[in-house]
């Protein structure tokens, strides 16, 4: 049996893997919502609930958050 040793990231690792998950959450949420009330091949759900799955959040949540967030960004 393999044994998982706890890594602990820091610093520069850390900001970089924060920015990755960001990114991933990003364009999976892009990928997902053009398809979002299809179903997802071989599953008995649609692609946002595997958003919602997949990272926690609802899709639809998500893309009020970041709209929220560009236009403030916008506006500034």
């Amino acid at each position: 049996m393999l044994r998982r040793s706890k890594l602990k990231i820091s610093g520069e690792d850390l900001e970089r893997e924060q920015k990755w998950a960001e990114d991933k959450m990003y364009y999976a949420a892009r990928a997902a919502w053009v398809k979002r009330n299809r179903r997802v091949p071989g599953k008995p759900y649609n692609w946002a609930t595997w958003f919602e799955n997949m990272f926690g959040e609802n899709l639809f949540e998500y893309a009020k958050r970041m709209k929220g967030k560009k236009k403030a960004a916008t506006s500034s």
